[in-house]
């Protein structure tokens, strides 16, 4: 039995002492301290900071529910900790109290959740409806505020490249913001139109302000502290520089479990003209937009699937940029390289590893090392063996393990039996009552757990058997797509979870790529019974 706790504080939660992760962690600790369940083994606990409640593909939230064993401890605040979408918190709960057989406790009521009856799924139901009440309430107060600020001219966003904020009082001495147009940084936006209206690209743009060292826009601690293309194209796009305040652009709404980003309609767009914003003439906004002519001045929400196998996995191992495809026409040929995006949409000052390597080259280097270092079948054979070592090491233990919770079932029976008698005996007390479904819960799942462990020892073997053979299997497939180059960027997601980098180095006076990675063999057959067990490879080669 694990005791596991979650807590979750959303952005919305700012200012509330009672939703402050510092507050929850003190609560779950003292509810369990005081519990039945003090001395159980406890692991770290799971949160999800700024997340809101009606997101349910939240990580905390999701590897909790991974990490979930039959008969663990499950403790929060309350309902609303995970979530405050109705039918999604319902689903959740029952996934956790009901499909998998663990127990739910909130330490602000100190009771524990069931989820048995019609009507123990109904109150969470509606607990969950007042939740999310809540949420679309406030929501509405929100967008109804920024909208009246928008119609005032006052800021209703962030900052903006070009612009600075300042605080100023109305007439009651209310504070609100307002941006004031920023001259050093207003006449390299002016500077930005001209080149776009002169002809220039993205890239170029880019790259001619990265190799004169121009500040550009912060951006977090995500920021590089160069000019990348996708920037410049957002602000040759912003109608703030032409005085004009466009909000409400962009709305997120329910997808399933999570939310997504999308474009709203243009009746709930709101523009409002701003002289005093004005950084670019019409003449040169116009000039500019014209040489978004051949493509579409809008882009899909989504971003596209990947088309090679590399993306998303390789990293630069200098700047820790992506590294990803760039076309160059050879011998009047478009032929496909691997190099790193940085340098190449932003410039040497962004990252001055230029090496550019054929994609086949790459690709096939990386295959034949697998082939013949890391899937072969002596390492298959190897890992088939500590697959079995590591089921048959479990099997000892567990007649240990029944014989505790054998005896811990013989305590919980009786528990149940005297606090049957105080109910027969008293007139009506609901602390009973909620005490001895307690009971009646943990012994179904000491049972359940007692009768799997409890298995005949041939079943043990079979299971064995088949695990071993599963992992032969899956390798084997694996090994023989990876020699027929079938999806090749299937194969590296699942070998390489921590992704691989690539560092510049040197073969014959022609610049190339080494790579480096760690192999984890383990996630190409977890699942149906097969335990995590490591063998690593750290591939290096050119």
């Amino acid at each position: 039995m694990t005791v596991r706790t979650y807590r979750r504080r959303s952005k919305n939660d700012a200012g509330k002492q009672e939703f402050s992760l510092d507050t929850q962690a003190d609560g779950c600790a003292a509810f369990i301290a005081s519990s039945p369940f003090a001395t159980a083994r406890k692991v770290p606990d799971y949160v999800d900071d700024g997340e809101e409640g009606d997101d349910f593909t939240r990580v905390g939230l999701r590897k909790l529910l991974d990490d979930l064993r039959a008969g663990d401890i499950v403790v929060c605040r309350d309902q609303s900790r995970l979530g405050r979408d109705a039918l999604e918190v319902t689903l959740a709960i029952r996934d956790i109290v009901r499909d998998r057989g663990c127990r739910l406790f909130y330490y602000t009521t100190r009771q524990e959740v069931l989820f048995k009856t019609a009507m123990d799924q109904a109150m969470t139901f509606i607990q969950g409806t007042g939740h999310q009440m809540e949420v679309e309430a406030l929501r509405g107060r929100v967008t109804e505020a920024l909208r009246s600020r928008v119609q005032a001219g006052r800021v209703a966003g962030g900052r903006c490249y070009g612009y600075e904020l300042q605080r100023v009082s109305d007439g009651s001495g209310r504070p609100y913001t307002i941006a004031v147009v920023k001259e050093d940084e207003a006449a390299i936006v002016r500077r930005i139109f001209l080149m776009r209206a002169d002809g220039l690209g993205f890239k170029k743009i880019a790259h001619v302000l990265n190799e004169e060292c121009v500040p550009s826009p912060a951006a977090g601690k995500r920021g590089t502290g160069t000019w990348s293309p996708g920037c410049i194209r957002a602000m040759l796009l912003n109608a703030r520089y032409r005085g004009l305040y466009v909000h409400g652009k962009i709305k997120k709404v329910r997808k399933g479990a999570g939310a997504q980003r999308v474009r709203a309609d243009a009746s709930e767009v709101m523009t409002v003209e701003i002289p005093e914003w004005r950084i670019v003439d019409d003449e040169t906004w116009t000039r500019a937009q014209e040489r978004f002519a051949p493509e579409s001045p809008t882009r899909r929400m989504t971003r596209p699937r990947a088309r090679y196998a590399l993306t998303g996995i390789a990293r630069c191992g200098t700047c820790d940029g992506a590294v990803g495809c760039a076309s160059t026409r050879t011998a009047g040929d478009y032929r496909k390289f691997y190099t790193c995006t940085r340098h190449h949409e932003r410039g040497p000052r962004a990252c001055a590893v230029s090496v550019r390597q054929p994609m086949e080259d790459v690709e096939n280097a990386l295959v034949t090392y697998l082939e013949r270092h890391v899937l072969t079948v002596e390492v298959i054979d190897q890992y088939a063996s500590a697959i079995r070592e590591a089921i048959e090491a479990t099997i000892p233990s567990r007649n240990a393990d029944a014989d505790a919770l054998e005896a811990e079932l013989r305590q919980v029976k009786a528990e149940q039996k005297k606090l049957t008698k105080a109910v027969a005996l008293a007139d009506d007390v609901p602390e009973l009552v909620t005490e001895l479904r307690e009971r009646a819960t943990r012994a179904r799942n000491l049972e359940v757990r007692i009768a799997a462990i409890r298995r005949a020892p041939d079943e043990l073997r079979g299971i064995v058997d088949r695990a071993e053979a599963t992992v032969r299997e899956r390798l084997g497939d694996v090994r023989t797509a990876l020699i027929d180059r079938a999806d090749l960027r299937a194969i590296f997601l699942r070998l390489f979870p921590e992704g691989i980098r690539f560092h510049p180095a040197r073969v014959e006076g022609v610049q190339v790529w080494e790579i480096e990675g760690s192999v984890n063999l383990g996630r190409l057959v977890e699942g149906d019974g097969v335990p995590m067990c490591s063998l690593d490879s750290d591939p290096k080669g050119t």
